[in-house]
Protein backbone atom coordinates (compact mmCIF):
# COMPACT_ATOMS: atom_id res chain seq x y z
CA UNK A 1 0.00 0.00 0.00
CA UNK A 2 1.33 3.56 -1.04
CA UNK A 3 2.34 5.97 2.44
CA UNK A 4 -0.50 8.29 1.20
CA UNK A 5 -3.35 5.84 1.89
CA UNK A 6 -2.65 6.05 5.77
CA UNK A 7 -1.81 9.69 5.62
CA UNK A 8 -5.41 10.66 3.73
CA UNK A 9 -6.83 8.28 6.31
CA UNK A 10 -5.03 9.75 8.98
CA UNK A 11 -5.89 13.35 7.64
CA UNK A 12 -9.82 12.25 7.59
CA UNK A 13 -9.93 10.56 11.07
CA UNK A 14 -8.08 14.29 12.42
CA UNK A 15 -11.63 16.16 10.42
CA UNK A 16 -13.57 13.63 12.01
CA UNK A 17 -12.19 13.94 15.95
CA UNK A 18 -14.01 17.13 15.56
CA UNK A 19 -16.95 16.70 13.10
CA UNK A 20 -20.64 16.12 13.69
CA UNK A 21 -21.81 12.63 12.45
CA UNK A 22 -25.17 11.92 11.78
CA UNK A 23 -26.80 8.37 12.69
CA UNK A 24 -28.16 5.79 10.54
CA UNK A 25 -30.73 2.83 10.83
CA UNK A 26 -29.31 0.12 13.21
CA UNK A 27 -30.74 -2.36 15.77
CA UNK A 28 -32.74 -0.88 18.74
CA UNK A 29 -30.41 0.94 21.38
CA UNK A 30 -30.72 -1.26 25.08
CA UNK A 31 -32.04 0.59 27.69
CA UNK A 32 -28.69 0.80 29.66
CA UNK A 33 -26.88 2.74 27.05
CA UNK A 34 -29.85 4.87 26.72
CA UNK A 35 -30.12 6.09 30.02
CA UNK A 36 -25.91 6.60 30.12
CA UNK A 37 -26.48 8.65 26.64
CA UNK A 38 -29.48 10.44 27.80
CA UNK A 39 -27.68 11.43 31.45
CA UNK A 40 -24.20 12.24 29.32
CA UNK A 41 -26.30 14.63 27.40
CA UNK A 42 -27.95 16.17 30.07
CA UNK A 43 -24.55 16.62 32.02
CA UNK A 44 -23.33 18.50 29.14
CA UNK A 45 -25.77 21.45 29.51
CA UNK A 46 -23.36 22.68 32.42
CA UNK A 47 -20.07 22.33 30.94
CA UNK A 48 -18.07 25.49 30.44
CA UNK A 49 -14.85 24.67 29.84
CA UNK A 50 -12.86 21.41 29.19
CA UNK A 51 -9.21 20.09 28.44
CA UNK A 52 -8.09 17.18 26.00
CA UNK A 53 -5.40 15.00 24.83
CA UNK A 54 -5.65 13.02 21.86
CA UNK A 55 -3.48 9.93 20.01
CA UNK A 56 -4.34 8.85 16.26
CA UNK A 57 -2.79 6.10 14.60
CA UNK A 58 -3.06 4.24 11.07
CA UNK A 59 -1.19 1.69 9.67
CA UNK A 60 -1.37 -0.06 6.26
CA UNK A 61 -1.88 -3.99 6.10
CA UNK A 62 0.77 -6.05 5.27
CA UNK A 63 3.49 -3.63 5.62
CA UNK A 64 6.17 -2.12 8.19
CA UNK A 65 4.82 1.37 7.52
CA UNK A 66 2.05 3.60 9.93
CA UNK A 67 1.73 6.67 10.81
CA UNK A 68 0.56 8.99 14.40
CA UNK A 69 -0.18 12.03 15.57
CA UNK A 70 -0.87 13.57 19.46
CA UNK A 71 -2.62 16.52 20.13
CA UNK A 72 -3.85 18.64 23.25
CA UNK A 73 -6.37 21.75 23.68
CA UNK A 74 -8.70 23.40 25.57
CA UNK A 75 -12.37 25.14 24.84
CA UNK A 76 -14.23 27.42 26.64
CA UNK A 77 -17.76 27.28 25.59
CA UNK A 78 -18.46 31.10 27.77
CA UNK A 79 -16.08 32.49 25.44
CA UNK A 80 -16.63 30.08 22.48
CA UNK A 81 -12.86 29.66 21.73
CA UNK A 82 -10.82 26.61 21.04
CA UNK A 83 -7.23 25.88 20.76
CA UNK A 84 -6.27 22.69 19.97
CA UNK A 85 -1.87 21.69 18.85
CA UNK A 86 -1.46 18.59 16.89
CA UNK A 87 1.75 16.83 16.19
CA UNK A 88 2.74 14.64 13.01
CA UNK A 89 5.90 13.28 12.37
CA UNK A 90 7.54 16.12 14.61
CA UNK A 91 5.56 18.63 12.86
CA UNK A 92 3.22 20.69 15.14
CA UNK A 93 0.57 22.67 13.71
CA UNK A 94 -1.86 24.99 15.65
CA UNK A 95 -5.77 25.94 15.22
CA UNK A 96 -8.19 27.61 16.77
CA UNK A 97 -12.18 28.01 16.37
CA UNK A 98 -13.32 31.67 17.46
CA UNK A 99 -16.50 31.76 17.53
CA UNK A 100 -17.51 29.91 14.32
CA UNK A 101 -15.09 30.53 12.05
CA UNK A 102 -11.74 27.98 12.19
CA UNK A 103 -8.08 28.98 11.48
CA UNK A 104 -5.28 26.96 10.92
CA UNK A 105 -2.12 27.27 10.94
CA UNK A 106 -0.57 26.57 7.17
CA UNK A 107 2.46 24.36 7.47
CA UNK A 108 6.11 24.90 6.45
CA UNK A 109 7.23 25.99 3.38
CA UNK A 110 3.80 27.97 3.83
CA UNK A 111 3.28 30.59 5.84
CA UNK A 112 -0.40 32.42 7.24
CA UNK A 113 -3.71 30.63 8.39
CA UNK A 114 -6.24 28.64 6.74
CA UNK A 115 -9.78 29.74 7.46
CA UNK A 116 -13.21 27.73 7.14
CA UNK A 117 -16.58 29.18 8.29
CA UNK A 118 -18.43 26.12 10.40
CA UNK A 119 -21.80 25.39 10.68
CA UNK A 120 -24.32 27.75 12.07
CA UNK A 121 -27.20 25.15 12.74
CA UNK A 122 -25.47 23.32 15.75
CA UNK A 123 -24.77 24.18 18.87
CA UNK A 124 -21.22 25.95 19.13
CA UNK A 125 -20.36 22.99 21.80
CA UNK A 126 -21.00 20.87 18.95
CA UNK A 127 -18.07 22.14 16.83
CA UNK A 128 -15.50 20.83 19.46
CA UNK A 129 -14.80 17.04 20.09
CA UNK A 130 -16.07 16.52 23.18
CA UNK A 131 -19.55 17.91 21.71
CA UNK A 132 -19.32 16.07 18.09
CA UNK A 133 -18.45 13.03 20.51
CA UNK A 134 -21.15 13.08 22.19
CA UNK A 135 -23.32 13.74 19.21
CA UNK A 136 -22.72 10.97 17.37
CA UNK A 137 -24.29 8.68 20.36
CA UNK A 138 -26.85 11.13 20.50
CA UNK A 139 -27.68 10.36 16.65
CA UNK A 140 -26.52 7.12 16.55
CA UNK A 141 -28.31 3.65 18.59
CA UNK A 142 -25.98 2.85 21.05
CA UNK A 143 -25.37 -0.62 23.33
CA UNK A 144 -23.75 -1.15 26.76
CA UNK A 145 -20.25 -2.28 27.10
CA UNK A 146 -20.11 -2.62 30.73
CA UNK A 147 -17.76 -0.68 32.97
CA UNK A 148 -14.11 0.21 32.93
CA UNK A 149 -11.85 2.25 35.15
CA UNK A 150 -9.99 5.07 33.12
CA UNK A 151 -7.68 7.14 34.76
CA UNK A 152 -9.09 6.47 37.99
CA UNK A 153 -12.71 7.33 36.86
CA UNK A 154 -15.02 4.86 37.25
CA UNK A 155 -16.85 4.79 33.95
CA UNK A 156 -20.10 3.21 31.76
CA UNK A 157 -19.01 2.04 28.65
CA UNK A 158 -21.67 2.67 25.56
CA UNK A 159 -20.91 1.59 21.93
CA UNK A 160 -22.15 2.59 18.70
CA UNK A 161 -21.23 1.31 14.93
CA UNK A 162 -21.93 3.82 12.61
CA UNK A 163 -21.73 3.27 8.56
CA UNK A 164 -19.69 5.13 5.94
CA UNK A 165 -22.84 6.93 5.08
CA UNK A 166 -22.89 8.21 8.92
CA UNK A 167 -19.41 9.33 8.77
CA UNK A 168 -19.21 10.87 5.28
CA UNK A 169 -22.55 13.10 6.06
CA UNK A 170 -21.52 15.45 8.78
CA UNK A 171 -21.97 19.03 8.21
CA UNK A 172 -20.37 21.86 7.83
CA UNK A 173 -17.11 20.25 7.02
CA UNK A 174 -15.29 19.61 3.20
CA UNK A 175 -15.12 16.45 2.61
CA UNK A 176 -12.58 13.65 2.84
CA UNK A 177 -11.96 10.02 1.96
CA UNK A 178 -14.40 8.58 3.89
CA UNK A 179 -16.56 10.43 1.45
CA UNK A 180 -14.51 8.79 -1.56
CA UNK A 181 -16.78 6.78 -3.33
CA UNK A 182 -12.97 4.86 -4.17
CA UNK A 183 -12.86 4.48 -0.25
CA UNK A 184 -14.64 1.71 1.22
CA UNK A 185 -14.79 2.20 5.34
CA UNK A 186 -16.25 -0.76 7.17
CA UNK A 187 -15.77 -2.43 11.02
CA UNK A 188 -16.39 0.95 12.32
CA UNK A 189 -16.89 1.48 16.10
CA UNK A 190 -17.09 4.01 18.63
CA UNK A 191 -16.89 3.90 22.31
CA UNK A 192 -17.73 6.31 24.96
CA UNK A 193 -16.49 6.29 28.56
CA UNK A 194 -18.61 7.88 31.02
CA UNK A 195 -17.53 9.11 34.74
CA UNK A 196 -20.66 7.42 36.60
CA UNK A 197 -20.72 9.97 39.24
CA UNK A 198 -20.75 13.09 37.14
CA UNK A 199 -22.08 11.32 33.67
CA UNK A 200 -19.23 13.53 32.17
CA UNK A 201 -17.02 11.52 29.31
CA UNK A 202 -13.67 10.88 30.15
CA UNK A 203 -12.57 8.98 27.03
CA UNK A 204 -13.75 8.49 23.09
CA UNK A 205 -12.79 5.94 20.82
CA UNK A 206 -13.55 5.92 17.16
CA UNK A 207 -11.79 2.89 15.38
CA UNK A 208 -12.21 1.72 11.59
CA UNK A 209 -10.79 -0.48 8.61
CA UNK A 210 -10.54 1.43 5.38
CA UNK A 211 -9.63 0.26 1.93
CA UNK A 212 -8.74 1.63 -1.22
CA UNK A 213 -6.25 2.86 -4.25
CA UNK A 214 -5.55 -1.05 -3.85
CA UNK A 215 -4.36 -0.98 0.02
CA UNK A 216 -5.90 -1.09 3.40
CA UNK A 217 -5.30 0.20 6.60
CA UNK A 218 -6.46 0.12 10.05
CA UNK A 219 -6.80 3.51 12.37
CA UNK A 220 -8.07 4.83 15.35
CA UNK A 221 -8.51 8.16 16.99
CA UNK A 222 -8.68 8.05 21.08
CA UNK A 223 -9.48 11.48 22.88
CA UNK A 224 -9.09 12.05 26.43
CA UNK A 225 -11.16 14.45 28.24
CA UNK A 226 -10.09 16.79 31.47
CA UNK A 227 -9.90 19.66 33.55
CA UNK A 228 -13.84 20.09 33.13
CA UNK A 229 -15.21 23.44 34.34
CA UNK A 230 -11.49 25.33 35.16
CA UNK A 231 -9.98 28.11 34.56
CA UNK A 232 -9.16 27.97 30.78
CA UNK A 233 -8.19 31.35 28.79
CA UNK A 234 -7.47 30.74 25.22
CA UNK A 235 -5.55 33.48 23.01
CA UNK A 236 -5.89 33.98 19.80
CA UNK A 237 -2.81 35.56 17.81
CA UNK A 238 -3.39 38.92 15.94
CA UNK A 239 -4.28 37.48 12.59
CA UNK A 240 -3.52 39.92 9.96
CA UNK A 241 -5.94 40.13 6.67
CA UNK A 242 -3.38 39.22 4.43
CA UNK A 243 -2.36 36.66 6.32
CA UNK A 244 -5.53 34.50 5.82
CA UNK A 245 -6.13 32.22 3.19
CA UNK A 246 -10.22 32.08 2.90
CA UNK A 247 -9.40 28.73 0.15
CA UNK A 248 -7.34 26.99 3.38
CA UNK A 249 -3.78 26.39 3.56
CA UNK A 250 -2.40 25.03 -0.24
CA UNK A 251 -1.97 21.48 -0.04
CA UNK A 252 -4.77 21.33 2.32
Amino acid sequence: MHRAVPAALLAALLVLAGCGMLGDSQPPSDDRALEIRNETIDALENVDSYGMSMDVSASAEGRSESISATGDGIANRTARLMRMNMTVQSRTVTSYLQNRTAYTQCPSPWSGWGEQNQSTDIEWLTLTPLGRQVELFERTNVYWDGTATVDGHDTAVIVAHPTQETLSSFPGESQTDLANPDANVENITAKLWVDRETSRPVRSLLRLQISGNGGEATAKVMIDYTDYDESITVKIPEISDDEVRTLGCPGG
